[in-house]
């Protein structure tokens, strides 16, 4: 009896591990029939075993009163936890949702309904993901509001970023008409998640940005108001900061433009910026000498960037850059995003390509009734975006979104001066930037790793022209989607 106890403990290690269970007790019990055998079969030796009865983990959905803006609070979703029962009546928790016994993503994944949504830690085969609610945002649902169902624009309070007012052109008393965000954007919004809580430093240009004067298109003085622009309105009650390109002017909180007195624990970067050996839609590889002469130039600025977004603190008043998600503009050169030579310095950098998302540009919100299609420049049939291209560490990084301003042409005005409609992937960077500040708001226990994996893992290609045979050398992961990036089990890794 000694031997077969040592022999028991050494078969529930191994049945217990190859069930993806946790502790509580042991889990190998001898079924009906079982025999004990020595060595040559004769006697005391082996044990059989009959595998329990594993019971499917049952959903009940978040409950969202109908004063929750108020006075109400929303109730999180919740999951029964999954039990196994042996033959001799014994049971035992295997999945429950805590950090020593999360659900596996098999499990929520396979079920006849899948769950997606769990508050509860989730384990893929390499890692654990604690997908537990944050608190919504009360002030969403009025956001969504402004946005009226029946109508393709809406027109918004005068805003104010960097200390400039955006208003519209016809009359600085009124706010800018603006389009109507995608549909998973308003979802996001009523359900309360809006990046509230989180901060999105975006490295543009910001030093001159009293002089911002877009009449002529829209210039390197406007660009940052632009970038800005943008993610607020996929975030809107993230706080936002600006950090100048040129790295050398302090970092300026968004809403005032006036320099930070107090460190910022940034969480998200957005960088819409980069050196590409062309611009607009030149197509092509260029040349050895031309990229190795960019090469040249731009390393001293690039390397300047790689150790900026690795430290914890620094001269900006940004701290924590070293654990912020970096979202990076693809370029706007028609080629393999290989040849933006700051892209190439970012994934060559392991901390920095391990949170790095790359963003090429679309011509509207891709839906699968109405796909969308890499950009060409407004006029023209000609494409501009960059591609995810050949080097598997930046295609594996790469999505797309929607890449131009979110209003019509002139009806806007920076400064007073009507703003004509930019587009580039300049422009859907910060719509990424935006996406992973409200999925960090409802998943705060996700680092930026661990956001960053799950926009690429929950991106998608049936809403791209491509579609059903997207080559991931153009598309990389394909269209950023906030939807499920906001209900990821079963489509993370």
């Amino acid at each position: 009896m000694a031997i077969l106890k040592r022999w028991s403990i050494v078969l529930t290690t191994a049945l217990f591990a190859a069930c993806g269970g946790g502790g509580g007790g042991s889990a190998v019990r001898p079924g009906a029939g079982s025999t004990a055998q020595n060595a040559n079969g004769e006697g005391a030796g082996r044990v059989e075993t009959t595998p329990g009865t594993s019971s499917a983990p049952v959903y009940t959905a978040a409950a969202y009163p109908a004063n929750w803006t108020t006075t109400g609070t929303v109730t999180p979703p919740s999951e029964t936890s999954v039990v196994t029962t042996y033959q001799d009546g014994y049971v035992t928790t295997t999945q429950d949702g805590t950090s020593s016994k999360p659900f596996l993503q098999t499990t929520l994944a396979g079920l006849a309904t899948p769950i997606t949504d769990p508050n509860a830690n989730v384990s893929t085969t390499t890692t654990n993901y604690n997908l537990s609610w944050g608190t919504p945002d009360k002030n969403g649902p009025a956001f969504a509001a402004m946005f009226p169902s029946a109508a393709a624009q809406a027109q918004l309070g005068v805003l104010h970023l960097m200390g400039r007012s955006i208003t519209s052109y016809a009359s600085s008393s009124l706010g800018p008409t603006i389009n109507k965000p995608s549909a998973d954007v308003l979802a996001a919004w009523n359900s309360g998640w809006t990046g509230a809580g989180k901060n999105i430093t975006l490295l543009d240009s910001y030093a001159n940005i009293a002089s911002c004067d877009d009449t002529a298109g829209t210039n390197n003085e406007c660009h940052g108001l632009h970038t800005m622009l943008i993610t607020g309105l996929i975030a809107p009650y993230a706080n936002l900061s600006g950090l100048d390109l040129n790295l050398n002017s302090v970092g300026k909180a968004g809403n005032t433009g006036s320099d930070l007195s107090t460190p910022v624990n940034t969480h998200v970067i957005n960088m819409s910026l980069g050196f590409t050996p062309c611009n607009n839609g030149c197509g092509g590889s260029p040349t050895s000498a031309d990229f190795s002469t960019l090469t040249s130039t731009s390393s001293g600025w690039n390397n300047n960037v790689v150790a900026l977004l690795n430290t914890t603190s620094n001269g900006f008043n940004i701290s924590n850059m070293v654990n912020a998600v970096v979202v990076k503009s693809a370029g706007n050169a028609y080629q393999d995003a290989k040849y933006d030579t700051t892209t190439a310095a970012l994934v060559a950098n392991a901390s920095i390509a391990s949170r790095l998302l790359i963003v090429g540009a679309l011509d509207r919100n891709g839906t699968t009734a109405s796909k969308a299609n890499i950009d060409t420049l407004i006029g023209t049939t000609r494409y501009y975006s960059n591609y995810a291209g050949t080097n598997a560490a930046i295609s594996d990084r790469f999505v797309f979104a929607y890449g131009r301003d979110p209003y019509s042409s002139y009806s806007v005005a920076f400064n007073g001066k009507g703003s004509p409609v930019g587009q580039g992937t300049s422009f859907s960077a910060p719509v990424v930037a935006g996406y992973a500040a409200v999925v960090m708001q409802k998943f705060p226990n996700l680092d930026a790793i661990k956001t960053s994996s799950i926009i690429l893992d929950t991106a998608r290609y049936d809403t791209l022209t491509c579609f059903p045979t997207c080559d991931p050398t153009v598309w990389g992961r394909g269209e950023a989607s906030l939807s499920r990036a906001l209900a990821p089990v079963g489509r993370l890794r």
